[in-house]
């Protein structure tokens, strides 16, 4: 159809690939031009993924045998920190638009990537393959950036724990509410934020019926969270103290934030904040209750709710995500509707399926 829209997905056999694979396949204007992994290139995706049978048969390419951008007008690398640098320039002097889910995007200076580079095990001591371009990308938390992102030739994908954290927190930090701007968190995640490739921290026998806190106060998303959050409203600044725990579970994310209030406030008047704030937000659900790592399973929600002490100074808020939907492919398919003029709903009435 001419009215189509070409995707080309670049990492289309991991989770991620394959979260936003089958959130395209649903979408009435989005079509896969081309999938290209590096891993069971050569495969039809059907036989990666068998209950993509009757769905997508298509051949997976390797980069080796596809030029990235060809034939799209728009490319998702679901792919490692480092990837999309390798293409980035070449892609931007050809006018192609593209989402990024990992780190190499969310940055507008190469001083700030350096900062989240130097708390990646995978990338520490590496400087940006293509400095000139940041300044022009967008950091793509749809809730806070939509005029933004539609217009942005490039969108950095936000980190799972770091989206989960922002919407939890932005109305607070904006309305100047975080005393001294430090918050503490504890983030709870599923085994799916690893990645399909296996570990030794993810073998069955050592996650089930475990929790294994890592990368204690030193986690790589906190960064991007303390720049989004420290720009807000009268902000000095966010400090984020957070301690991520890996559960025996696959999939979710469940952030738990302890903080004193600037001034008194009662529950209520703390739910009214998040209310006004994300009023006519479609993903960002306020309840009255506490939610749970699974209440928006397989959706593109954030669930948030707030809790006050008696005195009314001290507080907690939760904030809850899937990590492969609002923590990644939902939020990537989010950001793709607002760049291309289309409403954020689309294509998000239902979640993948897998894993």
């Amino acid at each position: 159809m001419s009215d189509t829209i070409a995707v080309q997905l670049v990492g289309a056999t991991g989770y991620g690939g394959l979260g936003i694979l089958e959130l395209l396949l649903g979408h009435p204007r989005f079509r896969v031009a081309a999938l290209v992994a590096r891993d069971d290139a050569g495969k039809r995706i059907d036989e990666v993924y068998p209950h993509l049978a009757g769905r997508c048969a298509m051949t997976v390419c390797s980069p080796s045998d596809v030029e990235v951008g060809a034939g799209a007008d728009v490319v998702v690398f679901a792919t490692p920190d480092g990837v999309s640098q390798a293409y980035a320039e070449a892609l931007a002097g050809r006018g192609v638009r593209f989402i990024d889910y990992s780190g190499d995007f969310r940055f507008s200076s190469p001083e700030d990537y350096a900062r989240y580079a130097a708390r990646h095990p995978s990338i520490q001591g590496t400087g940006h393959a293509a400095p000139r371009l940041l300044g022009r990308n967008v950091y793509g938390v749809s809730e806070l950036n939509a005029e933004a992102i539609a217009e942005a030739p490039i969108v950095g994908n936000p980190g799972c724990f770091a989206i989960g954290m922002i919407l939890g927190l932005a109305p607070l930090y904006e309305k100047g509410l975080v005393e001294s701007g430090i918050v503490h968190v504890d983030g709870l995640t599923g085994s799916s934020g690893a990645g399909k490739k296996p570990s030794p921290l993810q073998h069955f026998s050592h996650l089930n019926d475990n929790a294994v806190p890592y990368r204690v106060l030193n986690h790589q998303h906190v960064v991007e969270a303390e720049l989004t959050l420290g720009r807000l409203g009268a902000a000095a600044g966010a400090t984020v103290d957070f301690v991520p725990h890996l559960l025996g579970t696959t999939r979710g994310i469940l952030n738990t934030v302890h903080f004193r209030l600037t001034r008194s406030m009662s529950r209520e008047a703390l739910l009214d904040v998040f209310r006004a704030y994300y009023e006519g937000q479609p993903f960002v659900r306020v309840l009255d209750t506490a939610p749970t790592l699974k209440g928006q399973l397989g959706s593109n929600y954030c669930d948030v709710s707030a809790f006050v002490s008696e005195d009314g100074r001290r507080a907690v808020v939760m904030s809850s995500i899937d990590n492969l939907m609002k923590g990644q492919s939902g939020s990537a398919m989010q950001n793709l509707n607002l760049m291309f003029g289309l409403p954020q709903t689309l294509g998000l009435e239902r979640g993948p399926v897998y894993p």
